[in-house]
Order: structure tokens, then C-alpha cells, then sequence
């Protein structure tokens, strides 16, 4: 979603810790990466990395190194059990120009997956999921008896474990760097947000109409500057399709920006309140739909580190370079090539060119 989830995570991270009874509720969203179940390549990949010490916290500050986040949108309603993602954002946190550089990942780039075929990126996280729960069934013994709940989703950890890893060691060989952090948020997140805030203003451009049952979807929205509850405004985030054919349809790329007008209208919101107690009533919004490897104390550091240092030009969003071939959308070598050199670069990219 662009910037939806990390500027979300952020945003309030800076408005909520100004209090030490946050790390209470941080802790709730921790979740072990460091235990999923998972194929035999895969396992090989993740036991060459030791990132215990990333999963008990460090202190960002004494560090000054960059590093890699990795938000993933998961819609996990009761009508999508597959559990594919809907949001990838990729981000490089550069303390030494606290600059921070984003990538929205389109749901439908083609990448390569452990069996060596062609699929969408967007199902590496079913797929890792799905996998721990299969050999969960033959051996039992794997699992620790720990649950995870995000949202009204309550399962092994493994289970989200196996789904976040995959995800992320798919986006790590895809782009030749190294995450060092892992987020998971459901849309109810955006939703009960709004919501809780009373609406967000939105000027909308265009007509949305879809129906799509089977995800409890049914989009009504007309243009013109208007107030939308927490429904809406996903519903907004996250059109593609419209009834009336193709041509009415949306790519992710436009999609991208209609959500970036979502969290901007929601951010506007929470700060226009200047108030602390009325914003740790969020709180549970926020602890229930995350689930991190970033251990709260490094939160805490993070958000030390960085308060009042990151403003929104130092928020660079990348354009990604793909094209849509039925039914993936592809890049080209050398396009790809760019845009990893402009992500792993320390100096502000050139956007212009």
C-alpha cells in the first residue's frame, strides 16, 4: 500500500510512546521468526543468517546502520482463507541521512518460487503457511503450542511464522538484500482506525462500483470531497475491478496512490488531536492486527532514534518499473537492475530521470 502500513507503524509508534506503559502493549505484537516450518531450501537459506540477536532488540541509535523493513498487508476476513497478501512494502532505513526510501510491490509480480515455477508474489505467504500446516499434521511434535492472534485469526505461530519467512526470504533474493525486520497487518487495522478517528475526508476522483460476494465486497463510491468511515476507506485502498468492464478497472499503480491519499487523510486526523489519552484508546487496534520480529525495546529505541528527525521529505517512495502481461506483471533485467541500485543506495535517488 505504499505507505499505508509503515507510515501507520511510525505515525503512531511516535505518538504513543510517550509513555513507558506502551511497551506493555508492544510486547503483544512480537512474534519468533525464528521457528517456522518450512521446505528443506528454504530452511538451508534461513540457517545460514543468525538473527536472534535482531530478535531480542538492539539499540538503533548506538548502531547508525542502515537496515531493511518488510510490511505485509494480510487480508485474512473470513472469506479469504487462501491467505494471499494484498500488501507488500519494501522500505531502507537510512539513519545517516534519516532518510527513509519505500517500494510497493505489486501483488502480481512474477518471481520464481522454491519449486521453480512462475507465480504470483503475492501467494508466497499462503504458500508458507500452508506448508507448516501440512507437515504440522504429520508431525505434530513441530509445534510449540504457542498461539498468534491477529485480528479475529488465532492459529499456531508457526503457522504465521512459516508464511512471514517465506515472504521474506522471497523478497530478499528478488532484490539481493537483507531484512532485517518483519511486520504483519490485517486490514482491520485501517478500518478500525478510521473508524475510531470518526471518518477520514477524501476527495474521490472517480466512480468505484464492484460487487465481489465472496469477499463481502460491494463498492458504491461517487466523486467529490466526502467523509468515509473505516469501510469505505478500504474499500477506496483497495479498488481494482469495476462491474461496468475493463476499461473501468484499476491497476496497483493507481491503486498505490489512492492509499497513500487513505493514509495521509488518517494521519492528518491523529495528529490534529494532540492528545495523548485519546490516543492510547487505539492502542488494542494496534497490538491485535501487528505481529513483528522487532522486539519492543527496539520499537521504543527506534522511535528515540528518529523522532523528529524523519519529516515527509525524507520520505522517498520509488516507482516500481513493472508491466502488466496477463496474468503477471513482469520487469525487464536492466529496469530491475535501477531500481535495486536506487533501493540499496544511501544517497536520495534521482526520481527525476
Amino acid at each position: 500500500m505504499n505507505r499505508l502500513h509503515i507510515v501507520l507503524l511510525f505515525v503512531l509508534l511516535l505518538i504513543l510512546t510517550g509513555c513507558f506503559a506502551v511497551y506493555k502493549h508492544l510486547s503483544g505484537t512480537t512474534i519468533n521468526l525464528n521457528n517456522p516450518i518450512l521446505d528443506r531450501e528454504m530452511l538451508e537459506t534461513i540457517g545460514n543468517q543468525d538473527d536472534e540477536e535482531e530478535f531480542i532488540g538492539y539499540d538503533i541509535e548506538a548502531t547508525k546502520e542502515d537496515f531493511y523493513m518488510l510490511v505485509i498487508g494480510l487480508d485474512h476476513s473470513d472469506s479469504h482463507s487462501g491467505m494471499n497478501t494484498d500488501t507488500l512494502l519494501l522500505a531502507h532505513v537510512i539513519p545517516q541521512s534519516n532518510s527513509i526510501k519505500l517500494v510497493s510491490i505489486p501483488r502480481d509480480l512474477r518471481i520464481t518460487n522454491t519449486r521453480g515455477t512462475g507465480a504470483k508474489i503475492n501467494s508466497t505467504f499462503a504458500n508458507g503457511y500452508q506448508y507448516a500446516v501440512r507437515e504440522a499434521r504429520e508431525h505434530p511434535e513441530l509445534l510449540s503450542g504457542k498461539k498468534v492472534k491477529l485480528g479475529q485469526l488465532k492459529v499456531a505461530e508457526e503457522y504465521i511464522s512459516s508464511g512471514m519467512v517465506t515472504t521474506r526470504e522471497t523478497i530478499e533474493r528478488y532484490f539481493n538484500i537483507d531484512i532485517g525486520y518483519t511486520f504483519l497487518v490485517s486490514f482491520e487495522t485501517l478500518t478500525s482506525l478510521v473508524d475510531a478517528v470518526g471518518g477520514i475526508e477524501i476527495d474521490v476522483e472517480r466512480r468505484m462500483e464492484y460487487d465481489a460476494p465472496s469477499e463481502n465486497m460491494y463498492i458504491r463510491l461517487y466523486p467529490g470531497l466526502q467523509v468515509l468511515d473505516g469501510e469505505q476507506a478500504l474499500q477506496y485502498a483497495r479498488f481494482r475491478k469495476d462491474n461496468r468492464g475493463e476499461a473501468y478497472h484499476s491497476n496497483d499503480f493507481e491503486r498505490g496512490m489512492r492509499q497513500q491519499q487513505v493514509i495521509a487523510a488518517l494521519v492528518q486526523k491523529l495528529n490534529s488531536w494532540n492528545s495523548l489519552p485519546k490516543t492510547f484508546d487505539m492502542m488494542d487496534i494496534v497490538t491485535s492486527n501487528l505481529k513483528t520480529d522487532m522486539a519492543p525495546g527496539t520499537m521504543l529505541s527506534m522511535v528515540k532514534a528518529y523522532y523528529g528527525k524523519i519529516t515527509t521529505e525524507d520520505i522517498y517512495s520509488l516507482p516500481f518499473p513493472g508491466q502488466w502481461q496477463s496474468p503477471f506483471v513482469v520487469v525487464d533485467d536492466e529496469s530491475l537492475d535501477a531500481l535495486q541500485k536506487q533501493l540499496t543506495s544511501l544517497e536520495p535517488p534521482d526520481l527525476a530521470s
